[in-house]
């Protein structure tokens, strides 16, 4: 397994400074496949955050930690072919491979053990959140779905529109490389490098695969479907974020007929501001516990958390 060089990786356990629950790092076997994931133990509902593209469950570490003060168990796996879970096989690689691998975590894992939970889902993890609330809607309590991957708008423009599968690979790539959570360097940044240097040397056919899912992803049935089941879904989008756009982000707020949040920061906003994360997402889901969602009121922390 690629690991940082022993001097850096005592840089990376700073994410945890604050006080109150640490994530501790998991595995498990299930039908044959391992899965990787951290843990937060919590007294409250059952949280499981998914990640987003190229990465695992250490670089949301903080963000898991930040959900666990908020009184929640926490579990944050990593997806099929990430960290140190095992590759999905490439031939019908699908969002649905991804549900179906996720079902079994959340029935068989020992952790978690088949009860209702709250999925949180990050860009790519989104997506997988969408589709795993349309396929085993009986395990899901709600949805919350951050700058995530469902929508197939690019950009939208007076009365013309431009898809996701439009997008050339190097847009996406600058993007990703500017919305990197320096704003925490070196303990945020450390995560992801690690766990995306990791993820290159021993999954990278598995993250092409992701790629290609992610530029052709349309979920906006699917979340109609989810919507119908009376399954509470929000959807947060942070204002500066230029990897899923706002483009995107409307078109899932119009599959699902509601007002989005949109919050202050970019596209790494969980990773760079996991206390303000946590503190919206938790109070998200509470006011979803709650089934009233016009009662939300994001605790903010300074930052700008409106209806979109």
């Amino acid at each position: 397994m690629f690991r940082l060089p022993a001097v850096l990786a005592p840089l990376s356990r700073l994410n945890g400074a604050a006080s109150g629950p640490r994530m501790r790092d998991e595995t498990c076997r299930i039908d044959r496949r391992s899965y990787g994931y951290g843990l937060v133990d919590g007294s409250d509902d059952i949280v499981i955050l998914l990640h987003g593209w190229g990465l695992a469950h250490a670089s949301y570490r903080a963000a898991g930690e930040a959900l666990g003060r908020r009184g929640y168990r926490v579990v944050v796996p990593d997806l099929p072919g990430f960290g140190e879970s095992s590759d999905l096989p490439l031939f019908g690689v699908s969002l649905r491979t991804y549900s179906d691998a996720m079902r079994r975590f959340v029935e068989q894992c020992g952790d978690v053990a088949g009860e209702p939970v709250h999925l949180v889902g990050h860009s790519f993890g989104g997506a997988v959140a969408a589709q795993l609330a349309h396929d085993a809607p009986e395990l899901v309590k709600s949805v919350t779905l951050v700058s995530s991957v469902s929508g197939p708008t690019w950009r939208r423009e007076a009365e013309t529109e431009r898809l996701l599968s439009e997008r050339p690979i190097w847009d996406w790539g600058i993007h990703l490389i500017q919305e990197l959570p320096l704003s925490r360097f070196p303990v945020a940044a450390l995560d992801v490098l690690r766990d995306l240097s990791h993820n290159v040397v021993w999954h990278l056919p598995n993250l092409g695969a992701a790629v290609n899912l992610i530029r052709r992803s349309d979920l906006r049935d699917e979340l109609t479907k989810v919507r119908e089941q009376n399954i509470p879904v929000a959807v947060v989008w942070a204002a500066g974020d230029r990897v899923i756009t706002k483009a995107c982000f409307d078109d899932q707020c119009r599959a699902l007929g509601i007002d989005g949040t949109v919050v202050d920061g970019n596209h790494g906003w969980p990773l760079a501001r996991p206390g303000s994360f946590g503190r919206t997402i938790g109070e998200i889901i509470r006011s979803m516990n709650s089934r009233d969602l016009r009662a939300a009121r994001p605790e903010s922390d300074g930052e700008v958390v409106c209806p979109s």
